[in-house]
This record gives structure tokens, sequence and C-alpha cells, in this order.
């Protein structure tokens, strides 16, 4: 029986660095691709989204939430991409490309 064990500092800590890189290049694309179909009146909402840490995204406008789930007759006047859950449409366009670009920011 063969045993190998990895336990090296410098190993484990080049992939958390590598994994914290592609996690906030990834957060900032999909806030983007997010921000596309964003309901946008005077434009508050669409620029309280933040990424909040590796991995989470949030609009931070009291109504946010009313706007993702609540209201499902998006005035198009100012975007004419809005629409509830923008984040749930950016990701099923987008999901793919967005696995590349994090592997790929992940390996350079």
């Amino acid at each position: 029986m063969t045993r190998l064990e990895m336990n090296n500092p410098k190993i484990m800590a080049a992939i958390k660095k590598r994994t914290l890189k592609a996690q906030l290049a990834l957060g900032i694309q999909v806030l983007k691709d997010s921000n596309y179909y964003c309901p946008e009146d005077q434009g508050f909402l669409k620029a309280s989204g933040i990424q909040s840490g590796p991995g989470k995204i949030e609009w931070n406008m009291p109504y946010a939430s009313e706007q993702y789930y609540g209201k499902p007759n998006k005035s198009k006047d100012d975007n004419p991409n809005a629409r509830m859950k923008w984040f749930e449409e950016a990701k099923a366009i987008k999901m793919k490309k967005w696995e590349g670009m994090a592997n790929n920011e992940y390996h350079k």
C-alpha cells in the first residue's frame, strides 16, 4: 500500500491565492452580466450592485428584493432587457462563459 500526503503549506497557500483571484474576477463579471438585466429607472439599483466577498454579489437598495422577486412587469424604458431575477437570467445565458473565465483566471 502506498500513501501520498501533500500537506505543504506553500502549496495550500498557492491554491487559496489562485482560488480567491478567480472568485474575485468571476464576481466582477457576474455583476456586470447580471446588471445587463437589472431594472433601471434612475440607476440606483444597478449602481448598488457590489461584490461583498468572494462568491457573493448583492444589490443594496431597500427595494432590491421586491424588484428581484415580486414585480413581474418591469419598465423597459431605461433598460429594455430588464426582468425579475436578473442574476438567474444572466446565469442561464452566461454560465459556460463564467466557468471558462474562472478556470482561465485560476490557471494564470
